[in-house]
Parts: structure tokens; C-alpha cells; sequence
């Protein structure tokens, strides 16, 4: 009898064995809990709508799934969830999304572009080495027809306008985007170095949402990458090729202030990942009528966590810099990373504790999509020694390698501190006076 039992047991769990290697079958992508090895590459192109015709880029696609689902299931593999997914442990999760297949090692293949060099921590050291890179002491420039004259154009930076209270004083949760001033469809930069543009934009229609009381106006995002002007320097011209909110809003607020331009309906001015399809500034906004103008911007201080929440619970979302190299798989919960080395721009949205956990974090909102993490968003880990969590962008020379000093010797450009998990309060930006344009 007992032999009966055990060899009912051992085909009962042989059963089991199959079922729990059996491939995932989901019309949708597995999430984290429903993920293991037998998800086939074939599967992910066909969940992503992804094709590749020629052999040997599918082989190298293929490889780099299977090393990029090897880290994923290495990470999420001591994670506590629920049968439905929830993540009961705290921290976070990776899954499967459409970078899956990509080479994270390889920076061309990602949608960044916080161009760091046109930083002012980073560019006062190259200006004050002397360094002969072409034009790059130049300061905010403006242009007529494109971001590539040289005319020198007034700073609209503006100081800070508003009581700084202890962080105790403020309220525990903010969150702009439930409250409905952040534009709810969440952007896709897709293949270029935009998330400057996105980050700048995304600011701008929340302050005008706050301060008029109204829903998110949806602008474009293109012409600001067109058309901000960008000090030069070797690593490339602006555009796709990166650059600093702080750039955009100044571009703005000129046009505005000049009366010559401004923000952009979306419908008027649609976003393509890409400037080469049109012509000139001019080309690309003919015929069209501004409708938003800003005066200015405002630097929080930066590596200040008391100043950010300030910042965030009164002015609205701000657009900040971060150290972005772990996001590519993330799929929920508080992210927390020792990386240091600024990279992406994106938009800041409010922070809070999780309910479950009691993790104080960070809310932002991405611009890879809504497929990406929380429905668009991440969580990044937030503590209030956040100014004393300072680690050094230890690689200041990406794209600048041909900074010189006088004597034609590389220059020795120091690391820079950037503080806050993956150094989201080194460079927080919010815009000033947001309005309607009249029309003419």
C-alpha cells in the first residue's frame, strides 16, 4: 500500500514538474510573478511586435534575451510576491519589456540624452581650463531660423519664491499626477536622446495646469528639440544627441518674452524621434500659433532634499537628472541603485510611503511609454538623509573626449556630487509663470 501511495506521489509531483515548465501562453507579456526560463525569444518578439529578417541580427537579439532574462530572474529570484503579483518584501522587480533585447551596455541603443557636459558644473570647469573645444564657453545662445547661431540672449533663470519649511511640515504624500496635472498619456521618446525635451514639456503643462486651475494641455515636445540652441562642444549638436532642460526653458521663455514663439499644441507639431525629417525652426512651426509661454525657470539647490520637497509640494513636478542604468528592466516597486552617473531627464511627480511596506519613495514619470514600470511610472527610493546620500559622477568626460587644454593636453575635469538615490536631487528644475498666449 505504501509503495502504491509513493508512486502515486512521485507521478502526482512528476505532473506538477511539467506544469511548472510548461511555457508561458498569455495573449500579453508575462509579468514578474509569471516569468521563468522557458519564456522563448520567439514569444517576446511576438508579445512586443518585434521582427528581425536578417539571420544574424535575430541570433545577436536572441543572445542578448538570454543574457537579459538570466539577470532578470537572477534579481526577482528571493523577491516575495503574491500569486497576483503584488510585491510583499519591499524593493523591486525587473520584468521583461522592450528593452529586453537590447544591449544595455551599449548607450547608442537607449533612449537617454541628459547631455551632463552642458551642466554648469561640468562646463565652468572646461571653460576655466581653457579648454579649445569649439565654442563651448559659449552660454545660452538664441537663433532666428535654427539652434546654431551664435547671438548671445539674456539668462531668464529665476531665484526661488517660496518659504522653505522643514520637511516635517510639509505633507507626507504629494502626488500631481493623481491630483490630475500631470498630462495623463504618457509619453515615448523612441530612439533618440530626447528626454530633455520630454522632461521640459512635461513640467511646463503641469505648472499651467496648477496655475490655472485646468487640465493638462498636451504640447509638443519637437520643436524644443529642434530648435534649443545648444553651446557646442565635441560630443554632438544638441538634439537627439542630448541636452538640459534648463537650455529648453530658456529657449522658451525667450520666444516668449521676443514674441516670437512659444509652446506648441502636439496636433499642430507632432513628435517624431528624430529632427532630420524637417527643415528649419521656421519650417517647422509655419502657420502655427503658439499657445503656451513661460517667463522663466528656477534651479532648486541642488543636492538639497529639504529644498526638493519644498519644491515638489509647492510649485508642482519638477524636471530632474538621474542615473538611469538600471531602469531598463524595471517592472514595480521602490528602486534603489548606487548609480551615480547622470544620464536621463526625467519628470518628478510627487513622493510618498508605500502602504505595504512603508518605503518612502520618489514618484516620477518616465517617457518610454506606458508599457514601462508602473504604467509609465517608477518608484525610486527616498530617505530624508537624501543630502548626505552623495556619491560622485565619476565620468564626466562621455561625449567630450576631445576636451583640450591650451598645451593640447586632455583635460583633468573632476568628478562632480550628485546626491539623492541615483542622483535625483542634483538637478531639479521647475518653470516660472506658465500662461496661456493670447491669440493675435
Amino acid at each position: 500500500m505504501l509503495c502504491h501511495l509513493r508512486k502515486a506521489f512521485l507521478i502526482y509531483a512528476a505532473t506538477l514538474s511539467v506544469a511548472a515548465a510548461a511555457p508561458y501562453v498569455g495573449a500579453t507579456p508575462p509579468k514578474a510573478h509569471q516569468l521563468d526560463e522557458t519564456y522563448t525569444f520567439d514569444q517576446y518578439l511576438n508579445h512586443f511586435d518585434k521582427s528581425y529578417t536578417d539571420p544574424e541580427e535575430y541570433v545577436r537579439r536572441s543572445q542578448i534575451f538570454a543574457k537579459n532574462l538570466a539577470t532578470i530572474l537572477s534579481h526577482n529570484k528571493d523577491k516575495e510576491m503574491s500569486e497576483d503579483g503584488e510585491l510583499l518584501g519591499g524593493g523591486w522587480v525587473m520584468g521583461v519589456n522592450m528593452f529586453t533585447d537590447i544591449d544595455l551596455e551599449n548607450s547608442n541603443e537607449l533612449p537617454l540624452g541628459y547631455n551632463k557636459m552642458k551642466h554648469s558644473a561640468w562646463r565652468s570647469q572646461i571653460e576655466n581650463g581653457g579648454a579649445v573645444v569649439a565654442k563651448v564657453a559659449r552660454k545660452l545662445s538664441d537663433s532666428n531660423t535654427d539652434a546654431d547661431t551664435d547671438t548671445d540672449t539674456k539668462s531668464y533663470s529665476k531665484p526661488v519664491d517660496f518659504d522653505m519649511d522643514d520637511v516635517a511640515k510639509l505633507p507626507e504624500g504629494v502626488d500631481w499626477a493623481k491630483d490630475g496635472k500631470v498630462n495623463p498619456t504618457i509619453p515615448q521618446q523612441g530612439g533618440c536622446g530626447s528626454c530633455w525635451s520630454f522632461a521640459t514639456v512635461g513640467a511646463i503643462e503641469a505648472k499651467l495646469a496648477i496655475l490655472t486651475g485646468d487640465a493638462p494641455v498636451s504640447l509638443t515636445e519637437q520643436n524644443v528639440l529642434q530648435c534649443t540652441p545648444n553651446p557646442d562642444d565635441c560630443g554632438g549638436e544638441g538634439k537627439c544627441s542630448g541636452s538640459t532642460v534648463e537650455l529648453a526653458m530658456n529657449y522658451i521663455a525667450d520666444r516668449t518674452a521676443t514674441q516670437t514663439g512659444g509652446m506648441f499644441e502636439i496636433k499642430d507639431v507632432p513628435y517624431h524621434a528624430s529632427t532630420s525629417a524637417w527643415g528649419d525652426c521656421q519650417d517647422l512651426t509655419k502657420g502655427k500659433v503658439p499657445v503656451v509661454g513661460i517667463e522663466g525657470f528656477t534651479n532648486v539647490p541642488t543636492n538639497d532634499y529639504k529644498a526638493t520637497m519644498n519644491a515638489l509640494a509647492k510649485e508642482g513636478p519638477l524636471a530632474v537628472a538621474v542615473a538611469a542604468s538600471k531602469w531598463f528592466s524595471y517592472e514595480k516597486g521602490v528602486l534603489s541603485s548606487e548609480d551615480s552617473e547622470l544620464d536621463h531627464a526625467v519628470l518628478l511627480v510627487g513622493y510618498g510611503v508605500d502602504e505595504q511596506t512603508g518605503e518612502k519613495y520618489w514618484k516620477v514619470r518616465n517617457s518610454w511609454g506606458p508599457g514601462f514600470g508602473e504604467n509609465g511610472f517608477i518608484r525610486i527610493k527616498r530617505d530624508d538623509d537624501d543630502s548626505t546620500n552623495c556619491r560622485m559622477d565619476n565620468n564626466p568626460l562621455v561625449g567630450l573626449a576631445c576636451a583640450l587644454d591650451d598645451n593640447g593636453n586632455k583635460l583633468d575635469v573632476k568628478p562632480v556630487k550628485v546626491c539623492g538615490d541615483q542622483g535625483i536631487l542634483f538637478d531639479p528644475v521647475y518653470a516660472v509663470g506658465a500662461h496661456m498666449i493670447p491669440p493675435k
